[in-house]
C-alpha cells in the first residue's frame, strides 16, 4: 500500500474514533481493507456498521463481496438481496448480485441480474456480453445477435464480442415457429468480422481457425493452409490446428507431411485422442497393419477419456437447463463414439486373417455396440455370417448397412448376391445397378448381369448359373 493510501486510512480511522457510527467513513475504511484482504477487519467493521442500523445499503454490499470472496455464497446472495431491497435501483448491486449468481450457478437468477443491470446501465458492454453467452438456445438467437452487436459498439477494440459474433453468424442457429432447428449459416458477415479481429490482433489464433473453416467450406484449401500454419505456430490451437492440417496433406496424398502433423497433435491434450486415431487410419491406407493397430489400441483409450468429459459437460448444461448445449454435447458424444467404433474395426481389419478367433469378434461387436449404424462394421459381421453359412443374418447386416449409408457399395453387392441365390432377380437386379451407380467400372456386378441378362434369354440355361 502506497504511503498516501495508508494516510487515507488513518484519517478514516481517526474519523470513526471521534464519530463511530459515521457511515460514509464506515464503508470507505471497509471497501479499502477489502481491497487489501483483510478480511477480519472488514467483518468487524460490517458488524460494528449492522449494530448502528440495518438501513444502509452499502454496507450489506460489502458484506456481500467479502461473502463472496471467502466462498459462502449463500449468505452473500442474501445480503445482496438486502442491499437491492434498500437501493432497488443502483446498478453496481445487481452488478454483484449478477456474479454472485454466475458462482452459485443459478442461470436463472443470472438472466435476471443481468437483464435488470443493461435496463439501469443501458451502456456496460460487458453485461450486454454476458448475457449474450448465457443465451443459448436458437429461440434466442436474433436477441443474442443485438446484444452481441451492442456489446461490440460498447467495447471497441475488444475482440471478444466481434469472435462470439462471428461465431453466433457462421453457426446460424435459430429456432422456426414450429420450433424445429434451422441453421442458415452467414459465412460472408462472419469473414468479416474475423478480418476485423485479425486487424486488432493478428495473432488471434481462434479467429485463423474459424477463418480456416470458412474458406475450407468454400474449398480454399490454399487460404485455409495458411491461417492454419499460423495457428499452428500458436500453442493453444496447435493441437487442433494440426489435426487440420494433417487431414488436408492426407487428402493431397502427402502421408509424410499428414503424419508429422498428426503427431504433433498426439502432445496435446485437446487433440490427443484425434491424432493417435488419424495416425491409425493413415498407417492402415499404407499397408502397415502393426503401426495402425499400435495407433489404434493407444485412440480407445484417449477416446474413452475425451467421452467422459463430454459426459461432464452434458451434464453441466442439464443442470443449467440448458437443454440446447446438452443436445450440443451429445451429439459430439455421438461423433467421439462413432470415432471409438472405427478405431476398433480397425484393430479387426488389421488382424484380418485372424478374423474367427474370439478377441477378432469382440472387437467387431464393440465397434457395433459403440456405433450400431456403422455401415463397414454390418457390413464385415455380415461377411462373417455368410462365412458360418447363415444367410438370412447376413442380409439383416447387409441391410443395416444401406440403411445406414445408402452409398455402401459393397453391401449392395452382397445383397444382390443374395437375392440372386433367393431367385429374386428383380430385387438382385436393382441391387446391382446400384453398385454400378456408385461404382460404374465395378466388373464383379457388370458379369453378374450379363450372367442373369442371359439366363432370362435362355432360361434352360447354356450359360453359366
Amino acid at each position: 500500500m502506497d504511503r498516501i493510501n495508508e494516510q487515507a486510512l488513518r484519517h478514516l480511522e481517526k474519523a470513526l474514533a471521534c464519530e463511530p457510527d459515521h457511515m460514509p467513513s464506515l464503508i470507505a475504511l471497509s471497501n479499502a481493507c477489502l481491497k487489501q484482504k483483510e478480511f477480519a477487519k472488514v467483518a468487524g467493521l460490517v458488524e460494528k456498521a449492522l449494530a448502528f442500523g440495518q438501513d444502509q445499503g452499502g454496507v450489506h454490499e460489502i458484506k456481500a463481496r467479502l461473502l463472496h470472496l471467502q466462498g459462502d455464497f449463500e449468505g452473500a446472495s442474501a445480503s445482496i438481496g438486502s442491499a437491492i431491497e434498500l437501493e432497488p435501483d443502483k446498478p453496481s448491486y445487481f452488478k454483484l448480485a449478477s456474479e454472485i449468481a454466475k458462482s452459485r450457478q443459478n442461470v436463472q437468477e443470472l438472466q435476471f441480474f443481468l437483464e435488470r443491470l443493461i435496463d439501469l446501465d443501458p451502456l456496460d458492454g460487458e453485461s450486454h456480453l454476458d448475457l449474450a453467452r448465457l443465451l443459448r438456445h436458437p429461440d434466442d438467437f436474433a436477441r443474442v445477435k443485438l446484444l452481441l452487436e451492442i456489446s461490440v459498439d460498447l467495447l471497441p477494440g475488444d475482440t471478444r464480442p466481434l469472435f462470439d459474433l462471428a461465431r453466433h453468424l457462421y453457426a446460424g442457429e435459430s429456432s422456426l415457429p414450429n420450433g424445429t432447428l434451422k441453421a442458415q449459416p452467414a459465412p460472408d458477415a462472419a469473414e468479416a468480422l474475423l478480418r476485423k479481429i485479425l486487424e486488432i490482433n493478428e495473432n488471434h489464433s481462434e479467429a485463423k481457425m474459424l477463418l480456416a473453416e470458412i474458406k475450407l467450406e468454400e474449398e480454399s484449401d490454399k487460404d485455409a493452409l495458411l491461417l492454419l500454419q499460423e495457428a499452428y505456430e500458436d500453442r493453444k490451437t496447435k493441437g487442433d490446428a494440426a489435426i487440420q492440417l494433417g487431414i488436408i496433406w492426407s487428402q493431397k496424398g502427402n502421408a509424410e507431411k499428414a503424419m508429422g502433423y498428426f503427431k504433433q497433435a498426439i502432445k496435446f491434450e485437446g487433440s490427443k485422442a484425434m491424432g493417435e486415431f488419424r495416425l491409425g487410419l493413415l498407417y492402415f491406407r499404407q499397408g502397415k497393419s502393426k503401426d495402425a493397430e499400435h495407433y489404434f489400441r493407444k485412440a480407445i483409450p484417449s477416446l474413452k477419456d475425451e467421452e467422459k468429459r463430454i459426459e461432464k459437460a452434458k451434464e453441466i448444461h442439464l443442470q443449467k437447463l440448458d437443454f440446447h448445449g446438452s443436445r450440443k454435447q451429445l451429439q459430439t458424444l455421438q461423433e467421439i463414439r462413432r470415432r471409438s467404433g472405427e478405431a476398433s474395426l480397425g484393430i479387426y481389419k488389421c488382424n484380418y486373417q485372424n478374423r474367427h478367433q474370439a478377441e477378432a469378434s469382440k472387437l467387431l461387436d464393440h465397434a457395433l455396440r459403440l456405433y450400431p449404424h456403422f455401415p463397414e462394421a454390418n457390413y464385415e459381421k455380415g461377411m462373417l455370417h455368410l462365412e458360418s453359412k447363415e444367410l438370412d443374418y447376413a442380409i439383416d447386416r447387409f441391410i443395416k448397412s444401406v440403411e445406414s449409408d445408402w452409398n455402401y457399395w459393397p453391401s449392395h453387392m452382397e445383397l444382390a448376391k443374395a437375392a440372386k441365390s433367393k431367385k429374386e432377380f428383380e430385387k438382385a437386379e436393382m441391387h446391382l445397378k446400384i453398385v454400378l451407380d456408385l461404382d460404374p467400372g465395378n466388373k464383379s456386378a457388370l458379369k453378374l448381369l450379363k450372367q442373369m441378362a442371359r439366363k432370362a434369354r435362355d432360361p434352360a440355361g447354356s450359360g453359366p448359373a
